[in-house]
């Protein structure tokens, strides 16, 4: 790949960490017996409740008021027409923190509420209720109160602003990675089992929600999460919500923008906020009644051969010294396949051409990437006929890019599934606790913030590869933390496991969120 192209930062997902010489392995006394003892085990309750598990929670907590959030939120947020106790930041806060410590709904919020540990973590006498907790989602209402879900979008915005400015005098800039800042786009059909929500059904008759989601592509935070219903298609309303998105990047990152989407995307609307933001796009393309016979009209001599960056990389590996391949196992699909006379498709051949594309009635002329594919139709090892498919992509990114390139950075957009599915089972923010849309959307804004909470203190303050760890191991390090919360005098102490995994790295980023 060029220099142009942006580079993929990727995580480890090698277990380290975990291995013990082997002169230092403890032994049991009797070999003879299984290791695991089960002793009789004899218990005691200990009222003083000075202990969580949520020990991590202070890194957040340390967050929260560097970038002074409270105070932004209430500046911000009015809709609690009195404060009985609990200001609008109190509720967003104590939400965003069930979230991001693996609370599934808001009746989690019970857990932090009765936990005196967490209560001194973050400095309250108390937190709010499940129930008051879903009243303040359902008062963003526009009827009610005009628009408070633009605040709380807006506030949402600021803090990321203030993290950005925090993280850019922080970090030091990689060579290669200040050229271009990666920004995808995609809907997610959601179902839900909740008739007497507000909510829709899809083409399929499922019942639920169609959110879109907008993301950074190399760090992963979210730019911006609607929550739509209806029959209407993931592009809808992306236009919009891509304008705000790549307005602030432009301004606080400052750097050139490409946006990624799938085909559903390759629309006027969407291609012109991109260009309104002097931005750059891969699309991948969609199967217009012109294209096929476009790509077939492409003169044999321009099609170049075309390996995956995946096969690209493997082949790399083959010729380092002391390469030694890996033993096939048997493919048992394949073989079930084979076994009932079952049709297969094996991708044989692929090819790249590049033509210049403009759209009806547009004076505009892009670039179109097309890939050939060579189908071949096996029955067990009989071959039936080959095919010919195209996919495309459409860009206006500039000639410095190689079509080999323009297509290994749109198909990273793929990646943006992996959020989409983290954002589920991650941090539940598509859970829509409420019945009433307005609740859900501002439900989805503070998901939003717990999530990006994570992902700018890995930023800040742990390892790079930690923030693009699933959310399960990122709080199984960082979050799941057993601590005791100690008061002494006018100051607060966390006595933290020395047994804990990472517990090294847990105390550097405390140390690095406090400067």
């Amino acid at each position: 790949m060029s220099l142009s192209a942006p580079p993929t930062l990727r995580a480890s997902h090698v277990n380290t960490g975990t291995s013990v010489p082997h002169d230092e392995l403890p032994w049991p006394d009797d070999p003879d017996k299984p290791v695991l003892a089960l002793p009789k085990l004899h218990m005691e309750v200990d009222r003083r409740s000075e202990v969580t598990s949520h020990g991590g929670l202070s890194l957040a907590a340390q967050l929260v008021h560097q970038l002074r959030m409270p105070k932004i939120l209430d500046q911000r947020v009015k809709v609690l027409k009195r404060h009985l106790p609990y200001h609008e930041s109190d509720h967003v806060l104590a939400q965003a923190f069930n979230l991001y410590c693996g609370g599934t709904c808001i009746e989690d919020l019970a857990e932090l509420q009765q936990s005196e540990a967490v209560l001194r973590l973050v400095g309250a006498c108390r937190l709010p209720d499940p129930t008051t907790a879903g009243d303040f989602l359902r008062r963003f209402d526009d009827a009610s109160n005009p628009g408070s879900l633009e605040d709380l979008r807006a506030a949402n915005d600021e803090i990321q602003r203030r993290a950005w400015k925090r993280i850019k005098k922080r970090s030091k800039r990689r060579k290669g990675q200040a050229a271009w800042t990666p920004v995808d786009v995609d809907g997610h059909w959601e179902e839900t089992c909740g008739v007497q929500k507000e909510a829709d059904f899809d083409r399929k008759g499922r019942w639920g929600y169609h959110p879109l989601v907008v993301s950074l592509g190399q760090t992963q935070e979210l730019l911006a999460v609607r929550n739509r219903i209806g029959v209407q298609r993931s592009s809808t309303e992306a236009a919009g919500a891509l304008r705000s998105a790549l307005g602030r990047v432009k301004e606080n990152l400052g750097r050139k923008v490409l946006v990624r989407a799938d085909s559903d995307f390759d629309r006027a609307d969407f291609r012109q906020a991109c260009e309104d933001e002097d931005c750059h796009f891969a699309l991948v393309g969609r199967e217009f009644k012109n294209r096929p016979g476009l790509a077939e009209s492409v003169p044999e001599r321009r099609w170049k051969p075309f390996r995956t960056r995946a096969a690209r990389l493997k082949a790399e590996q083959k010729k380092a010294p002391g390469y030694r391949p890996r033993r096939k196992k048997k493919n048992r699909r394949k073989a079930k396949a084979a076994e009932r006379g079952w049709t297969e498709l094996e991708l044989k051949k692929q090819w790249l051409a590049e033509v210049p594309y403009a759209y009806g009635g547009s004076p505009e002329e892009y670039r179109l990437v097309i890939r050939r594919q060579l189908i071949e139709h096996k029955q067990g090892q009989q071959t039936l006929f080959t095919e010919y498919r195209y996919r495309y992509v459409v860009t206006n990114l500039p000639k410095t890019w190689t079509a080999v390139d323009v297509i290994d950075a749109t198909y990273q957009r793929c990646d943006q599934e992996n959020i989409i599915e983290q954002l589920g089972s991650g941090v539940a923010a598509w859970r829509m606790p409420v019945a009433e849309l307005a609740g859900n959307r501002a439900w989805l804004e503070i998901a939003r913030l717990a999530w990006n909470l994570g992902k700018w203190i890995a930023q800040l303050a742990l390892p790079s590869e930690v923030v693009r760890w699933e959310w399960k191991r990122f709080r199984r390090a960082f979050v799941a933390v057993p601590a005791q919360v100690l008061r002494r005098a006018a100051q607060i102490w966390l006595r933290v496991s020395g047994s804990h995994r990472f517990v090294e790295e847990y105390l550097a980023a405390h140390a690095l969120l406090q400067r």
